[in-house]
Parts: C-alpha cells; sequence; structure tokens
C-alpha cells in the first residue's frame, strides 16, 4: 500500500538484517518525497531501510521488472 497524503508506504518483507528485524508487513516512511511516485501498490520491489530520527525510513526503492 502506498499512502501518498500519509507519505508512507506499507511492505510485505523479508528480514531485515540491518535493523535486526524478521519478516512481516509493516509501514515506513519515505527519505525523499520523490521516491512516494516510484512504485504503486501491488509492485514488487527491492529497498534499503534505515532508523531516521526514530523512524524507520526507506532511504533506497526500485521497482522491480
Amino acid at each position: 500500500k502506498v499512502d501518498k497524503y500519509q507519505k508512507k508506504i506499507t511492505i510485505k518483507h523479508g528480514p531485515i538484517d540491518n535493523l535486526d528485524m524478521p519478516s512481516m508487513t509493516m509501514g515506513f516512511r519515505f527519505k525523499d518525497n520523490k521516491m512516494l511516485n516510484a512504485v504503486t501498490q501491488g509492485d514488487v520491489i527491492q529497498f534499503k531501510a534505515e532508523m531516521v530520527g526514530g523512524y524507520l525510513t526507506i532511504i533506497y526503492i526500485e521497482k522491480q521488472k
């Protein structure tokens, strides 16, 4: 789910090693608002997330073909 109004994305993801996080479905903020238009609901993506200012934040996102 991509929520452009709240500038968030909900992702069903595998483990995220750099955050010591298991597989789950959860919401993330975007580092850059331009990323909001990079993907749409249902896209298969590759992403990188980090803790930024206390929030889980997407710092890289790319739609897979």
